[in-house]
């Protein structure tokens, strides 16, 4: 029985699971919601609320196990985000060190290895992304993935991943197959970063993006498009100093649907700065391009850290459409305007734990 227990204490010793999460949320005022002014509580808008598992083990000769498990909600309704018990993320893995890692399960493609590089605005929310997120910058998952990632090597890093359509079902972005890999360098206080993803029949939220057609549809703010082929390329670069961050990123989407195509091209440029060590000040600008349609965005967001964890907020975004006739603006997760302009405000607390 004293070897059992020692046994047992050896092996629990070499294996962790931590519970994390964060919380988020605020009340809003959006001047132009189909025509109509709108002040409403809205909650996963400055850091979108999830709950997770993760675990690893180790195995001895440098191999670990790993896995994952994260869900989202609404924090004002509990209700589940993406309609899943564990809708975010939910895979298993082996790992070698020196090597790498590989995951098996429903994972985000990495597109969303974006975000690395809108670390220094990534205080002004989810209002900061492409109007529909058709460049999956956001983050977007993928079912019945297969992925790798590297180990560091002398700051060089890459990953890829692969994800097979059958059974994909409607919980899942991907319908027919999909792929994506990314390319990442680190070399003191600047990274830069590579990343493509290549989908067959996924859908995308066409009426959010305040374009009057696309792909040779007319659109109302609620139109989803199943498109045979999304493919997104982006490049990213980050660089530190001493109180400064600033970052610019590049994207480029191309839609394909029965025959015809469109190209999405975002352009982000940003940075934040740290004037005392517990006031973050942030501001984005974004130019967006689908076909004849264009947006200009401008987003300004000043936070005070209560604690490491916790934080209150300020939120100020705007946006300027024009081009094609017909073309409003659409502030990302807020709704179409009935107009070229569209602003929002927002003030809000969230946790991390």
């Amino acid at each position: 029985m004293l070897m059992l227990q020692s046994i047992c204490a050896s092996t629990f010793a070499q294996s962790s699971v931590t519970i994390y999460g964060s919380v988020d949320n605020g009340i809003s005022y959006i001047n132009n919601v189909g025509g109509k002014s709108v002040v409403k509580m809205q909650d996963g808008i400055n850091k979108a609320n999830a709950l997770g598992f993760t675990g690893t083990e180790d195995l001895g000769g440098g191999l670990h196990s790993v896995f994952k498990l994260e869900n989202g909600f609404s924090l004002n309704s509990g209700a589940m985000g993406q309609g899943l018990i564990f809708g975010k993320q939910a895979y298993v893995g082996l790992g070698k060190a020196g090597i790498g890692d590989v995951y098996l399960g429903r994972q985000y493609d990495y597109t969303l290895q974006l975000e690395r590089y809108m670390v220094p605005y990534l205080n002004t929310g989810i209002m900061l992304f492409q109007n529909a997120d058709l460049d999956r910058a956001s983050g977007e998952r993928l079912n019945n993935a297969v992925q790798f990632n590297s180990a560091s090597f002398g700051g060089l890093s890459f990953g890829a991943m692969y994800a097979f359509g059958q059974n994909a079902g409607a919980s899942s972005t991907n319908v027919g197959r999909a792929y994506s890999a990314n390319l990442q360098y680190t070399y003191g206080p600047f990274m830069a970063g590579l990343v493509v993803t290549d989908i067959n029949k996924v859908q995308i939220q066409a009426g959010a993006t305040g374009a009057p057609e696309l792909l040779g549809r007319s659109l109302t703010p609620t139109t989803v498009l199943l498109v045979d082929n999304q493919r997104i390329l982006g490049a990213a670069g980050m660089y530190t100093f001493g109180n400064w961050r600033a970052s610019a990123i590049y994207t480029n989407t191309r839609l394909e649907l029965n025959g015809q195509s469109a190209t999405d091209q975002v352009v982000h440029l940003g940075g934040d700065y740290f004037p005392l060590p517990d006031v973050d000040l942030s501001a984005h600008v974004a130019y967006d391009k689908l076909e004849s349609s264009h947006w200009y965005s401008l987003n300004l967001a000043a936070a005070y850290l209560l604690s490491k964890r916790t934080s209150v907020y300020l939120e100020l975004a705007g946006q300027k459409a024009g081009g094609a006739n017909g073309t409003v603006a659409s502030i990302a997760a807020m709704g179409p305007s009935s107009t070229d302009k569209q602003f929002v405000s927002r003030v809000g607390l969230r946790y991390f734990f």
